[in-house]
């Protein structure tokens, strides 16, 4: 292996890596309120402000995500890159119209959405057009938000 290729992998594993931490840090919210969410009683004074919360940082990342979808596809071959485009507009529809519906049951359209998204993230690029952990982290946090989002449906029910 030469330095330049022992150079680009460290880089890789190190953007890897910061990728890893960033997805964790964007999703304590999620985990910190979802926990909170189900902790408290239903008459908890702050209850309403939780779910509202909730829904809105669920909202604006799958928006966020949708927008990568948008990136990837700027990137990518004539040929996908308008239904991908296309496509990449609907995760933040789906966040906004999440913003009026109500508990429990816009914690299920959150689940469905999310899991909808990470399934696209996970298993519809082409390869090389994002980074091989892409793909990875994408499953996992997508495994860890429906979660979150099954937990505050659970509290919520």
């Amino acid at each position: 292996m030469s330095t330049d290729d022992t150079d680009s992998h460290t880089a890789d594993m190190q953007m890897a890596r910061t990728g890893r931490y960033l997805a964790l840090l964007g999703f304590a919210p999620l985990a910190i309120l979802a926990l909170w969410l189900y902790g408290i009683a239903p008459d908890h004074p702050w209850r309403s402000t939780t779910i509202a919360l909730l829904t809105g940082y669920a909202a604006v990342t799958l928006s966020f995500l949708g927008g990568i979808r948008w990136g990837i596809a700027l990137l990518g071959n004539s040929e996908e890159r308008q239904g991908h485009i296309v496509l990449s507009i609907v995760p933040p529809l789906i966040g906004w119209v999440a913003l009026i519906a109500t508990p429990p049951l816009v914690f299920v359209f959150l689940a469905v959405a999310f899991a909808a998204q990470g399934a696209w993230d996970s298993l519809t690029l082409p390869p090389g057009a994002a980074p091989e952990w892409f793909r990875k982290v994408r499953f996992q946090m997508t495994l860890l938000v429906v979660a979150a989002l099954v937990l505050a449906f659970v509290a919520t029910s």
